[in-house]
Order: structure tokens, then sequence, then C-alpha cells
């Protein structure tokens, strides 16, 4: 009866390791067959060659709409996680290019996580193969914002030079009927000389602000001393403040310097202090003051006009804005000298800044990295 009963337990334990055999004998041929699969299919490996290198958001699905292979960028931008495809556009996107078999291409807005404004988004898709779909996607949101800017600045600097023109036009005509009245004539002749001037700064302004927006700029920049720069920017300066009775004052060491171009960083320093003139009433005064501080040069041009109100403030370093229109008309300006100014400060690796309370006065700020200098600063009034 033992030997029976070991007989029995020798049968159940061969059948039941034979069948633990045959399963794994079949998983692994299983299995093996799926590796095989993928790894005989040439075309698998490219893609996922392919989406590796892409400097782009890029990833590729297979038949399923399932993601095989997708690039860190596709996933930072949300469009994809894990396996799946996130942004129904995309989705839509794959199955007209898996039914057209051709390169569809689609635009359309995606807000991510970190941001709140939304991006534009140009994703272009093809099959490739085998059931697989590439799927490309580019961030056209600076291209975009950049065309808006290009159509507004175009639109905005039409109108500012016809205005001038226009005046010009009919002052002259007015010259013309005034010929045998010298007091009118004068007057005409002013006029015109005004808005001749005020056209001329215009176009001189446009073609700053086009060279500071153009690259190269610091290729050629060279030493240059902050002390010459806020002197050249006084001496510009003059007629405008003598012609308000503005007493403009400034105080600067001798011995700091920056990189950069020092035409430009004049300009940006002579269109604060004109600006602050001219926000400023009669008799008021204008100051501006040189400091150093953890590597940086502050200039500051301090005023005692109107200020800006709160809301205002992010504005006035747009180009053709003005807080106050009128003003600007009756003095010339263009509404693009601060523009200027926060370009020029950007090209040189700075920064301007604003504070500003409305009834008491503004102080505007550029700041520029310090080029080392272990002269000992001497300040000077």
């Amino acid at each position: 009866m033992v030997s029976f009963d070991i007989f029995l337990l020798t049968v159940a334990l061969a059948v039941f390791l034979g069948v633990g055999v045959t399963y794994v004998f079949f998983r692994t041929v299983r299995l093996r067959g799926r590796r095989g699969t993928i790894g005989a299919d040439p075309l698998t490996d490219v893609a996922e060659r392919l989406v590796s290198v892409l400097a782009t958001a890029g990833f590729v699905i297979d038949s399923s709409l399932a993601v095989v292979r997708a690039t860190n960028n596709a996933i930072a931008l949300g469009l994809v996680s894990g396996r799946v495809i996130r942004s129904p556009e995309i989705r839509r996107l794959v199955r007209l290019a898996k039914d057209s078999d051709t390169v569809e291409t689609r635009e359309f807005e995606l807000t991510l996580a970190a941001d709140s404004k939304p991006h534009i988004l140009k994703a272009r898709a093809v099959t490739i193969g085998n059931g697989l779909v590439l799927v490309l996607v580019e961030d056209t949101t600076e291209a975009h914002d950049f065309e808006a800017v290009r159509r507004d600045f175009i639109a905005n600097v039409t109108h500012e030079i016809k205005t001038p023109i226009g005046a010009i036009s009919l002052l002259s005509e007015a010259l013309e009927g005034a010929l045998d009245d010298p007091a009118q004539l004068h007057r005409f002749a002013a006029s015109l000389r005004r808005e001749a001037t005020r056209l001329s700064n215009l176009v001189n302004e446009i073609i700053q602000l086009s060279r500071v927006e153009s690259s190269g700029i610091l290729a050629s920049a060279s030493p240059t001393n902050v002390a010459s720069i806020v002197r050249e920017a006084l001496e510009r300066t003059v007629v405008i403040a003598e012609s308000k009775a503005i007493e403009v004052s400034a105080k600067y060491p001798d011995d700091v310097s920056v990189m950069g171009d020092s035409e430009l960083l004049t300009v940006a320093v002579k269109n604060l202090i004109e600006n602050a003139i001219q926000y400023s009433d009669a008799g008021s005064k204008v100051g501006i003051g040189v400091t150093t501080r953890n590597g940086h040069v502050d200039i500051d041009v301090t005023d005692q006009g109107i200020g800006i109100p709160g809301d205002e403030q992010l504005r006035v370093f747009e180009r053709f804005y003005r807080v106050d229109a009128s003003r600007d008309r009756t003095t010339g300006g263009t509404g693009l000298g601060l523009s200027l100014v926060k370009h020029i400060a950007l090209t040189h690796r700075g920064e301007v800044t604003l504070f500003s309370q409305p009834g008491v006065g503004s102080t505007f700020t550029i700041r520029l990295p310090r080029l080392v200098n272990t002269t000992k600063e001497n300040s000077r009034e």
C-alpha cells in the first residue's frame, strides 16, 4: 500500500512538473515571438531613433493610438502621458493622417499647467508604415507674438508719421497765404520747424530701435565710462531743460565702466532725462545719480513731475504708448523713447525699472553689469 501511494505521488508530481514546464515553454516562446516581431521591424527602430534625436516635441503612435516613443518636450508640453495622447486635437489629427495617408497639419491652442497664457502649437502627422504615425509639434507662440508686434508697429509708425507730414503740408499752404503778414509768417514757420523736428526725431528713433533689435551689437562693444555717458546725455538735454527753467543736477563716480555701445547707452540716458523734463512742471528739479552694488551699475533719473498711475506703469515701455498723449503732442514726443531705453538695456544684459507715485514724481533706473575696475572710485557732483 505504501508503494502504491508513493507511485501515485510520483505520477502526480510528474504531471504537475510537466504542466509547469509546458506553460513556461509556451510563455517563453510567446514572449520571444513578441520581441522578435518588434526587433524584426526596422521601421519601428528607425522611428524610435528618429524621435530620440528630435529637438522639438515629437512622438510615434501605433495602430491602436498608443504612444510608442515620445520626446521629453512632448511630455513637458502635456501632449502625452505614458502611452496616452492627452490632446484631443492631436488624436483627431492622427486619425486624419491614417485615413488620408498624407501629411496632415493643424494649428491649435494649448494652455500649459504652469502657464496661464495659451500656447499656439503647430502639429504635423504622417504615416510611416506598419500602422505607425509620426507626430511633430512646434510651439509657434513667439512667432505669432512677433508677427502681432510687427503689425502693430507698422500700423503705429504709419499713423505717427502721417500726423507730422499732414501738419507740414497744411503749414506749407498756410505759409503761401501769409506772405504779406510777417507775424503770421513767423508763427507758421515756427510750427513748421516744430513738426519737421518731430518727424526727424521719430525717424531717428525708429532707426535706433531697429539697430538695437538687430543682433551683433555687443560683438563690437567696448569698455565705456559711465561718467562720460551721463555728461554727454546732459549736454544733449541742456536746451530743453533751459526752455522750462528746470534744474538738472548729477552725481556720479568718475571711474565706473560698463561693456557696451557708448552711443546707444547715451541715447538711453538722454531719453530718460528728456522724459523727466517733459513730464515735470517748469522750475522743478531733475536729478541723475549713479551707484554701484553687487556687480551692477544703477543709473537713476528722478523727477518731481506728475507721476505715473500704477495701472499704467507696466505699459510705459511699450512702443508709442503715452501716459499723457496731449502733453507729448505739444512737446514733440514720439512715444518710442522709453521703449528704446528698455531695448538698449536688455541688449546690454541689463534692465530698466520704474518707481513712481502720482503727484510726487518718478524714478527710472537703468541697471547694467559693471565692468571690473580696481581703480578707486571718486565721487563727483
